[in-house]
């Protein structure tokens, strides 16, 4: 089922805001209140827009269900890495390491929001 026109215009125009807003809760997080997870969240939101908007089916063919799980796999595992090396080398947590977590923390919880979804949506479809 397709939303209406005004829904799917709207939705185009809102979403780069969302994506930008974000990025910048990542990056900026050590300055101002906000970080990784409150990022993330505004990602899937995004994105899950999107799909509400615009269908499962078209959205599916430009975030494929097997790349957002590369991504969520793949910032997990540099989450940890990342974690490792600062406590192996002793590193306070203001050494550079606050906003490459927030990052792999945003996209995570992005990629595992929109995960989520994409499993309600099939399970959904097939009744």
């Amino acid at each position: 089922m397709k939303m209406s026109i005004v829904a799917r215009t709207t939705t185009k125009l809102v979403s780069p805001f969302l994506v930008t807003y974000a990025a910048y809760l990542m990056l900026y997080s050590s300055q101002s209140p906000g970080g990784g997870f409150q990022a993330g969240v505004i990602l899937g939101v995004a994105i899950i827009l999107l799909i509400t908007s615009h269908g499962y089916k078209r959205v599916r063919k430009k975030f494929k269900k097997k790349l957002v799980s590369s991504m969520e796999g793949v910032s997990g595992i540099i989450l940890v890495l990342l974690l490792l090396l600062t406590a192996l080398l002793y590193l306070p947590p203001r050494e550079g390491t606050v906003i490459p977590f927030n990052v792999f923390v945003g996209i995570k919880v992005g990629a595992a929001f929109t995960l989520i979804f994409y499993t309600i949506t099939a399970f959904m479809e097939r009744d």
